[in-house]
């Protein structure tokens, strides 16, 4: 079972990636291609059901075009 702690920051990363993709226009499908992720995966990371790598965050990064900080600026 996950902290309660680290559901709140799992779930604060999942919106604020979401927060970030709609500012820029883009859709799920399209981060997910750009990320070489499913679309599943950026569904469930949005969502905050998943605690995803600093590697995928890395490539979520690079898909939206910011730095990487700014996903976990929030």
């Amino acid at each position: 079972m996950r902290n309660p702690k680290d559901t709140k920051f799992v779930k604060a990363f999942g919106k604020n990636l979401r927060k970030i993709r709609l500012s820029k226009g883009i859709s799920q499908e399209y981060l997910a291609d750009e990320a070489n992720i499913t679309f599943n995966q950026v569904s469930r990371i949005e969502n905050g059901e998943v605690n995803t790598t600093i590697v995928t965050i890395n490539a979520l990064a690079k898909a939206l075009g910011v730095p990487l900080k700014d996903l976990v600026d929030f």
